[in-house]
């Protein structure tokens, strides 16, 4: 029984990691953001990212579960919630009125995450359902690539 316990209980590869992450949606544009991981309870993560450009400001905030798969590999799953402010020009046109809003929605997350065992670079791929609530509803599928340094 102790030995089936004490296998379970894994440390993960870092405790903090800080860098980009560039994501594609089915219902939003690409977008480039600044991606902080932090685990706080052995697996259990918090991810935070967040971006923006002259027209719009993005922040997503996740609950990360880690599984090891090797000892540089582990795979996770998690859900969290997202939302955005943007703002849209009429670029001189009088035709277009110029168009403000906020969208918000959940997410679901499935992904991979490498660290390399001789830098602290991290590396994290994943994928999962979107589902926009604010203004309207909407359902998309978003992917999405992490580049970071690990601090262990």
């Amino acid at each position: 029984m102790i030995f089936l316990v004490s296998s379970s209980l894994q440390a993960q590869q870092y405790h903090t990691s800080i860098g980009f992450r560039g994501d594609l949606s089915t219902i939003d544009n690409g977008l480039a953001e600044l991606s902080l991981k932090h685990f706080f309870a052995g697996q259990s993560a918090f991810q935070i990212n967040g971006g923006g450009n002259t027209r719009s400001l993005f922040l997503q905030v996740a609950y990360h579960r880690n599984q090891r798969l090797t000892s540089d590999i582990e795979w996770y799953w998690g859900a969290g919630v997202n939302g955005s402010y943007w703002k849209r020009g009429n670029y001189g046109r009088i035709d277009i009125q110029e168009t403000t809003g906020f969208w918000g929605g959940v997410d679901g997350t499935v992904g991979i995450d490498y660290t390399f065992l001789e830098v602290p670079i991290n590396l994290a791929l994943d994928t999962g359902p979107t589902l926009r609530i604010v203004p309207e509803v909407k359902f998309g599928w978003m992917a999405g690539v992490s580049f970071r340094y690990a601090f262990r």
